[in-house]
């Protein structure tokens, strides 16, 4: 038979010089980046269809094809494992978004080095801090280990360099907004470039069976920073959640596609590191010997996950005629 020819015609491209997005046709504000103006005709590029081709691997039943391989691996931290439903699944790409010190980058070294083995090494990729900066932070929460490898990069062909030649079974890369390629011109952190790095780490990742965890940024509003097309693109997306003068830390799976995401888990962030919390009701109870007025216990589901809390009702006198009602830590009840 006869291959089928391809066939082609021309059509005019357009493209964003603020963050090389292609966008089908010219629009005045450009869809990702939100830019004024810099639309431009790239010129014209010929539309061509692919014909079939060679394939990788035959076509199994799925009776026969082994599911052993995507068997998941523990990190070695419970709480985390809880969220993931078990561990991470080799080749699977994972997205853990939060806001600015939440503790994120101390997690993620902690899972490093637990994961880290002579048969599973790990790589840790920072672009955002130095490698002494790193090492200190690992000295002082006690995540060493002789397979976890460490480099600080921020171009994509050199991240990419460090996964030939270390083959890790994990990799770790603190931020995925500051890796750039330098095949783009825009900046780093813009969606082009987001695009480009998170789908290179995907085939690497799909390639090799190699588990990746990305650190993302996350905006004002708490919605993870670039395109939208990166929460499709990854397999799991984690947001790691938590008052910055408080304690407690609380993962919550937003999307997993080998296991549930109405889970949670609990950390607590202290000198030391990061410390999973079995069971963290004791973080909202105050420990009394007899009742006190103007407090209940209450037992609430976050998630899948029950804790006991305690609620307390203070009053004060006030000089106003119309006294003030303040909330904290629960929904206000002018706001519903």
């Amino acid at each position: 038979m006869a291959a089928r020819s391809t066939t082609s015609k021309v059509r005019s491209s357009y493209r964003c010089t603020e963050c090389g997005s292609t966008p089908p046709k010219w629009t005045g504000r450009c869809t990702e980046c939100n830019a004024w103006g810099t639309i431009e005709e790239a010129g014209a590029v010929p539309v061509r269809t692919t014909a079939a081709g060679p394939v990788s691997s035959a076509a199994l039943p799925i009776g026969q094809v082994d599911a052993r391989i995507a068997a998941s691996r523990p990190t070695n931290i419970d709480e985390l494992d809880r969220v993931l439903g078990g561990g991470l699944v080799p080749g699977a790409v994972a997205l853990l978004a939060g806001e600015p010190g939440v503790g994120k980058s101390t997690l993620l070294l902690d899972v490093a080095a637990k994961a880290a083995s002579a048969t599973h090494r790990t790589l840790y990729v920072t672009g955002e801090e130095s490698a002494s900066q790193v090492r200190l932070r690992a000295d002082r929460i006690g995540a060493l280990s002789p397979h976890l490898y460490l480099a600080a990069e921020t171009d994509l062909a050199a991240v990419l360099g460090h996964i030939e030649q270390v083959n890790p079974a994990l990799l770790v890369l603190d931020s995925v907004q500051t890796i750039a390629s330098a095949q783009l011109d825009s900046a780093p952190g813009g969606p082009a470039q987001i695009r480009e790095v998170t789908a290179a780490l995907i085939r690497a990742s799909k390639q090799r069976a190699m588990s990746t965890l990305l650190v993302g940024h996350v905006t004002k509003d708490g919605s993870i920073a670039g395109p939208r097309l990166l929460e499709h693109l990854v397999d799991v997306v984690l947001h790691f959640e938590g008052d910055r003068h408080a304690r407690l830390r609380i993962i919550r799976g937003i999307k997993n596609r080998y296991g549930a995401t109405d889970e949670v888990g609990c950390f607590e962030l202290n000198d030391t590191g990061i410390i999973g919390l079995a069971d963290p009701s004791g973080l909202f109870l105050t420990k009394r010997e007899k009742p006190v007025p103007g407090t209940c216990l209450t037992v609430t589901l976050e998630g899948r996950r029950p804790l006991v809390a305690e609620v307390q009702a203070l009053m004060v006198d006030s000089q106003i005629p119309s006294p003030r009602r303040t909330t904290s830590g629960l929904e206000s009840p002018g706001s519903r």
